[in-house]
């Protein structure tokens, strides 16, 4: 008999959700946001993201409107994924308005079957970004989950460096490095105008070598239209979607290898 010993590889399956929030509407948004998670967990997936700020819509414009969409990291918003997770024993990552001692930012939580396993908030803001929110002083986690070593990034943030204002900041820097995740959890708040799969995200997995899920949210909102094609791209650079037919709500789901 042999003495070799042949790896089987680890795989497991995950999800993205896409959908178009309706602006400043919580209620709604998190209806919508907690039956299409529920699906994807009902179907296996173990990890599931969603959009960013996604229970409070893309579009923030002013202070009085994040006060009314707003949580901390552990709010109720954060509380009401909690269930999903305890039942099926998954991860859920969501983008929200977060407010911390005085201050809004563009944030995604990590919610597990013992509540919340990580908040994460965006270091390089976008647009109208900078009319509400504070660009991030954190550094972000690496989240031990089912789906391996989970990195999380929020849309500009795929360059996966920090900006030169960042207080500790270091020239080459990274959010990640090689070897850091399996998995990057990709929330985004993509526009229309983009090739599919876009560059960015197969250039983070190239860079990371790693599984990226991307969660991009569909529909219009004032004047901005979001072309949805959510997808899960693999650390060999499988692509698990149809591309921008995917543009009404969708779970997206995928099989990763860690």
């Amino acid at each position: 008999m042999s003495g070799y010993v042949t790896s089987i590889p680890q795989t497991q399956v995950v999800a993205a959700v896409q959908f178009c929030p309706t602006p400043l509407d919580v209620r709604t948004n998190l209806a919508v946001a907690l039956q299409l998670t529920f699906e994807a967990a009902g179907k296996g997936a173990k990890l599931i993201v969603l959009p960013e700020l996604c229970t409070g819509g893309a579009i923030v414009s002013n202070v009085n409107e994040a006060r009314e969409v707003c949580q901390e990291a552990d709010g109720y918003q954060t509380a009401a994924f909690l269930p999903i997770a305890r039942q099926f024993g998954c991860n859920i990552v969501f983008g929200y308005v977060e407010m911390t001692e005085g201050n809004f930012y563009n944030s995604a939580a990590v919610v597990g079957p013992t509540g919340l396993v990580a908040n994460v908030q965006k270091h390089n803001l976008y647009g109208n970004d900078n009319l509400v929110f504070q660009p991030s002083e954190q550094q972000h986690p690496v989240v031990i989950t089912p789906a391996g070593r989970l990195g999380v990034l929020i849309c500009r943030d795929v360059c996966n460096k920090y900006r030169e204002s960042y207080t500790f900041y270091q020239p080459g820097q990274k959010f990640y490095n090689r070897g850091d995740v399996d998995t990057v959890a990709l929330l985004t708040n993509w526009g229309s105008a983009f090739g599919y799969p876009d560059s960015a995200w197969v250039e983070l997995t190239e860079e990371l070598r790693c599984n990226v899920i991307v969660s991009n949210r569909v529909g219009k909102e004032r004047d901005m239209r979001y072309k949805g094609g959510s997808t899960v791209i693999d650390k060999n650079r499988r692509i698990y979607t149809f591309g921008s037919s995917f543009t009404e709500a969708a779970v997206v789901g995928g099989v990763v290898v860690l």
